[in-house]
């Protein structure tokens, strides 16, 4: 996309720009990113644990928007995107729980141990599944969720991830205003895992 029909796009008036030419620069390095990235296939590697994928259908390809890593002592939650943005949540078996994005920790909290676990742990709504995305090869994960291209593009669609203790399901709180399309349970370790890719409920 050009870069003026992407101003247009996000509501941009670019006149109204400060320094427009900077940022064509920045828009055009970023572009170069994601076409880099999206030529890629995203490999978890030997991290060890389980790994839950959920990708969406790109022709004969998958494209991994989000996976979640559950291991014993910890879950984190990734968002392939560039290396310089990593947007990720991670769980630890201590109960620290935090956001990060372009190596910076946001919104740190103490939880419950995963030792020691009751209840649920809601870890987010991840959005923002209109990036350049890798390509999913499904037999490095242990379970992949195939979502068509439609449901999750841009702001529309997310993918709600929570922690449960067994038996128990995620609080209805957090799946008040969304419809759920898909959703599976991992319980390959406690507390389980559940991974949901939701719309927005119609009104």
């Amino acid at each position: 996309m050009e870069f003026e029909s992407w101003l247009t796009n996000q509501g941009i008036d670019p006149d109204a720009l400060p320094d427009k030419e900077r940022m064509r620069e920045v828009y055009e390095q970023a572009q170069l990113r994601g076409e880099a990235l999206h030529a890629t296939t995203l490999g978890p590697g030997t991290t060890g644990g389980h790994g839950y994928a959920v990708a969406i259908e790109d022709g004969a390809d998958l494209r991994v928007t989000l996976w979640v890593r559950r291991a014993p002592k910890i879950c984190v939650v990734l968002q392939p995107r560039d290396r310089e943005w990593n947007p990720h949540a991670t769980y630890h078996v201590d109960g620290r729980y935090h956001n990060k994005s372009y190596g910076v920790a946001l919104g740190a909290q103490q939880r419950q141990s995963l030792d020691n676990f009751k209840g649920t742990e809601h870890l987010g709504v991840f959005l923002g599944h209109g990036a350049p995305l890798p390509k999913c090869n499904p037999s490095d994960f242990t379970d992949v969720i195939t979502v068509a291209p439609d449901v999750l593009t841009g702001f529309k669609g997310g993918v709600l991830v929570d922690l449960v203790e067994p038996g128990v399901a995620p609080n209805p709180l957090h799946r008040e205003f969304h419809e759920v399309i898909q959703e599976k349970t991992y319980k390959d370790f406690s507390p389980w895992v559940v991974v949901a890719v939701v719309v927005p409920r119609a009104v």
